[in-house]
């Protein structure tokens, strides 16, 4: 199988999970909800097994690595300002939607900052520098 009809065979899988899990919410079946989410991840990993390999070049890992680092520089910002736009004016009912907002989006900030980190640390023994 090609990774091109592998993706689409992926999408596929994707949409009838989601599906299966909105009816299975619906008529509050966890069950049915649990076993469509295993099914499909066995069946995406069965799938993925015969996907011939794809070679990947220098270039499309840096273009990868540079739009990566542009979507983080752009959302952790964003979201920092969002939060600090919604709590600050209502700072003195804290018990209100966009204050409890404000809290949601500084804590995917400070996630994002931290799986950030985290990746970049890696990397970095991974791949480069080890300063000694």
């Amino acid at each position: 199988m090609s990774y091109k009809n592998y993706k689409i065979v992926r999408i596929f899988i994707a949409m009838f999970m989601a599906m299966t899990v909105s009816i299975a919410i619906s008529v509050e079946n966890v069950l049915l909800a649990v076993s469509a989410i295993g099914i499909g991840m066995i069946s995406i990993f069965l799938i993925k097994k015969n996907v011939k390999a794809v070679l990947v070049d220098e270039m499309i890992k840096n273009i990868a690595g540079k739009s990566a680092l542009i979507a983080y520089s752009i959302t952790v910002p964003a979201l920092a300002v969002l939060s600090l736009v919604f709590m600050f004016p209502n700072f003195n009912s804290e018990g209100s939607y966009l204050y409890n907002l404000g809290i949601i989006f500084s804590y995917i900030a400070l996630f994002n900052m931290a799986i950030y980190s985290l990746a970049y640390y890696y990397y970095q023994k991974k791949y480069g520098r080890d300063n000694k």
